[in-house]
């Protein structure tokens, strides 16, 4: 019998022997979790998205999420709270952990051996390092690719910019996440919180961020989606008829299983055999005609694309589904088969046997896309031949990704390992120093107010949702101010209204509307309390003034202006101008000292020339630039602000008295030509009528 101390201390040798045979061996335990783990890569398999967590179980915090096809670097295991598997892969500069049920193409990392002449290679190409890291993985695991750096002759800014700011270049599906949809008013309706619908309302334009990510090469440097980059024109000396029958072997198309008869000589032949003629006639790569053959038709051939018997369009046939979208009532194998059933010797249509179907769709690539340049998904999607931008094959943002997915999965990986592909990888001028990330974030983007006003005041300029700067200016007074604020749509938080107390001088008044993504828009109001004993600017009745002095606290300089000209200092306004008034003669009407005076357009822009109109600002600031008095203009008659009253006048009073349209703020001030104060009636309509007939004059003053 062994006591109880003996016991003891063997259970510890043994644990230390444990411990210093794991040290050795790479293994540590810890928490029950194995380290030395062997990495591996994985392949997301889901339809759209995949979250990825801080910790095994979706009890953890969502940190960010991966998109269909992905390739992940798995670099450990655990175990949610129910027992599943989790696997924990490097994410961003950390790592994250996603469910293993997601993840398959499972594979040990072959880790890249240092290869001087692999290094040089990549630095001959002048790939920039932000490539080489990925390049270097994909030569660890297929040596015999041939990765071709191409030059692009284009800024990536400038690029981007023609890619994603043209509305329906690039779109996206409408039922997508937020930030992957474009906010551009072309593309979403402010008003209203909803997104425009492109190509029968599925549809929507996508974020520029979004277009970043799928345009920059290095997020697709793995071996799902680098496919995308495939050279897509014939090459004889390695896309040889064996290779090509590897890719066809347990489809429809394998040797043997179903025969197209060729045309020229009469027999019968093996599909392989008629792409590679149809390869030479066409010069496009059998592997990608095969490809993408396989990824239209599916493995089986099962479309009625090519079945023959589609009732109207029996003997037809459309391999590539060239023109096969649902339009007209029609669905999309319908139209391919209209198609095919045109007239056109140049691609042998119309496809009335296997194999002229074959060979024309072939030559349709090679002609369109593959032999003036666009020869890889990747420009077939992004077009920077001749007129740039303007030739591209697909809007579906994601459309070069997914064809890329699907070609990984036809090619068997005796292609992949044994056959020296080449990969055509272009690089852009001015790149940003790392990959454009995906856009995460989701949730109802609409950080616009629908109103913003200071009750009892009018605002200058006039309240716009997309306008963020105001100013006001109180007599002294006036002590507080009450802002009110509603924003567009119900998720969106406001703060910053309610009771303001405010100093003499400037107070500025922030108003946060935060959209429910989290997107934040600030408007920003500057009111201006008047000192004790001023008299210019601080009146609240309207009628002329004379003038009025404010003192700088700072310097003690005494602000001094003069001026004839009609003000309304509630309101923020300031009339008696005559149309066609200029800038000069305006100014000639104020004289100040201690300070400056600006005119302004409704856009901010400073007038130094020109005529005075409806809506321009008159601004006074004291000798440090600050604000002390703002007046927006208001010529009665000129409700269009072109400085006149005109028939283009009357035509808009008229719409408005009509409810075809509503004048709205400064411009329907400015409408009101009898000067009663009220809603527009007849009588402002008849008053302008009379001016530009001649037969009497609006008063200004």
């Amino acid at each position: 019998m062994i006591n109880k101390e003996k016991r003891q201390l063997i259970t510890c040798v043994v644990m230390c022997i444990v411990l210093i045979a794991c040290s050795f061996s790479g293994i540590v335990f810890r928490y029950g979790e194995v380290y030395g783990y062997t990495e591996k890569t994985g392949v997301v398999n889901v339809d759209d998205s995949l979250n990825v967590r801080s910790g095994p179980g979706t009890s953890y915090s969502k940190i960010g999420s991966l998109t269909a096809g992905q390739v992940v670097r798995i670099v450990g295991e655990g175990n949610a709270s129910d027992g599943t598997l989790w696997y924990q892969i490097n994410y961003g500069d950390g790592t994250g952990y996603v469910s293993s049920s997601y993840i398959s193409n499972i594979k040990d990392v072959v880790e890249y051996t240092p290869d001087a002449d692999f290094e040089a290679y990549l630095n001959g190409q002048g790939f920039p390092e932000s490539y080489k890291d990925s390049l270097r993985t994909l030569h660890a695991q297929y040596p015999q690719w041939v990765f071709v750096a191409d030059h692009l002759a284009y800024d990536w800014n400038v690029a981007l910019d023609n890619q994603a700011d043209v509305i329906g270049r690039s779109l996206i599906s409408k039922t997508a996440k937020s930030s992957w949809k474009s906010l551009d008013p072309k593309s979403y309706n402010w008003d209203t919180g909803e997104w425009y619908t492109f190509d029968g309302g599925a549809w929507c334009a996508a974020s520029k961020e979004l277009v970043a990510y799928y345009m920059d090469p290095r997020n697709f440097l793995d071996e799902t989606y680098i496919w995308m980059f495939e050279q897509l024109s014939y090459q004889s000396q390695f896309q040889t008829i064996d290779k090509l029958e590897l890719i066809l072997k347990g489809t429809f198309m394998q040797a043997g299983k179903n025969l197209v008869k060729n045309d020229d000589t009469g027999a019968n032949s093996n599909y392989a055999d008629i792409l590679m003629i149809a390869a030479e006639k066409s010069g496009v790569s059998p592997f990608y005609l095969a490809s993408s053959i396989l990824i239209e038709m599916g493995n089986s051939g099962g479309s009625g694309s090519i079945s023959g018997t589609v009732s109207g369009y029996e003997g037809y046939y459309n391999y590539y589904n060239w023109k096969a979208y649902a339009h007209s009532g029609n669905s999309a194998i319908v139209n391919g088969l209209i198609f095919a059933k045109t007239t056109n010797e140049k691609y042998f249509q119309p496809w009335n046997t296997r194999y002229k179907a074959l060979i024309g769709g072939a030559k349709m690539f090679g002609e369109n896309y593959i032999n003036i340049g666009q020869d890889t998904l990747y420009y077939k999607k992004f077009d920077y031949v001749g007129t740039p931008y303007t030739h591209q094959y697909m809007t579906h943002i994601k459309a070069h990704a997914t064809e890329a997915n699907k070609t990984a999965k036809a090619y068997t990986a005796d292609v992949k390992s044994g056959t020296p592909l080449v990969f055509k990888i272009p690089v852009y001028k001015n790149m940003p120093a790392t990959a454009c990330p995906l856009p995460t974030g989701d949730g109802n983007p609409n950080n616009c107010l629908s109103t913003l006003a200071v009750n009892g005041y009018n605002l200058t300029p006039t309240f716009s949702k997309f306008t963020t700067e105001y100013s006001l200016v109180v007599p002294n007074n006036v002590a507080s101010v009450e802002v009110n604020a509603t924003a567009i749509v119900g998720t969106t938080k406001v703060t910053g209204t309610g009771v303001h107390q405010l100093k003499e001088g400037s107070n500025s008044i922030t108003v946060t509307a935060t959209a429910e993504n989290g997107s934040a828009r600030v408007y920003t109001i500057d009111v201006v309390r008047q000192s004790a004993g001023s008299s210019s600017g601080g009146s609240s009745t309207t009628g002329p003034t004379t003038g009025g002095t404010t003192q700088n606290p700072t310097t003690g300089t005494q602000l001094s202006v003069q001026t004839t000209l009609p003000k309304n200092d509630t309101a923020g306004t300031v009339n008696g101008i005559a149309p066609g008034s200029t800038v000069a003669d305006i100014k000639g009407k104020f004289t100040v000292t201690g300070g400056t005076i600006e005119i302004t357009d409704v856009s901010g822009k400073t007038k130094t020339d020109g005529k005075v109109v409806t809506g321009d600002k008159i601004t006074i600031k004291d000798i440090n630039g600050k604000v002390v008095y703002s007046y927006t203009v208001v010529i009665y008659g000129d409700v269009n602000g072109d400085g006149a009253s005109n028939i283009k006048d009357l035509l808009i009073i008229q719409k408005h008295l009509l409810g075809v349209s509503k004048l709205e703020g400064i411009y329907l001030n400015a409408g009101d030509t009898n000067r009663d104060g009220k809603d527009l009636s007849i009588k402002d309509l008849l008053i302008l009528q009379k001016q530009i007939l001649g037969l009497t004059t609006i008063v200004q003053n």
